[in-house]
């Protein structure tokens, strides 16, 4: 009799936690919200970046990047990014060179930058027109 009664409640519990997992699998229930934005660009997320950040007025060059992330940390592709100078009276002499403009499956686009003229300067970036609030400070002596 007690034998039986355990087999039961043995297999009562099993049952239990089949129903369990099979109501878990069906996606009803989440236990992580998903992130947004999947694919939408996210200037919190995006970044930029420049190596080295001094380099020779007149004869070096500073490359930048721009990485494009969405909400994910993902790339955003195929977008259009420039870069510029945030003070533009300040930056007379500066050169933008586009190398790779459009955004790859990173999210990534490169730029190299030049100057006539010695002077510490802030590079900004906007992604298809939307402003990454990160900016980076390049130094050309």
């Amino acid at each position: 009799m007690k034998r039986s009664l355990f087999f039961v409640l043995v297999i009562a519990f099993l049952l239990v936690i089949i129903y369990i997992l099979i109501n878990l699998s069906s996606g009803r229930t989440t236990f992580f919200g998903k992130a947004s934005g999947s694919g939408v660009l996210s200037p919190g997320n995006s970044y930029v970046f420049a190596s080295p950040v001094t380099a020779k007025a007149g004869m070096d060059k500073i490359r930048v990047t721009v990485f494009a992330l969405d909400g994910q940390g993902r790339g955003v592709p195929n977008a259009l990014v420039s870069v510029g100078c945030l003070d533009t009276v300040a930056c007379g002499g500066v050169s933008f060179t586009d190398v790779q403009r459009q955004t790859d499956t990173l999210g990534q686009a490169i730029f190299d930058i030049t100057s006539s003229s010695a002077g510490k300067f802030e590079i900004q970036a906007f992604v298809s027109g939307t402003s990454i609030p990160q900016t980076v400070m390049v130094n050309f002596q």
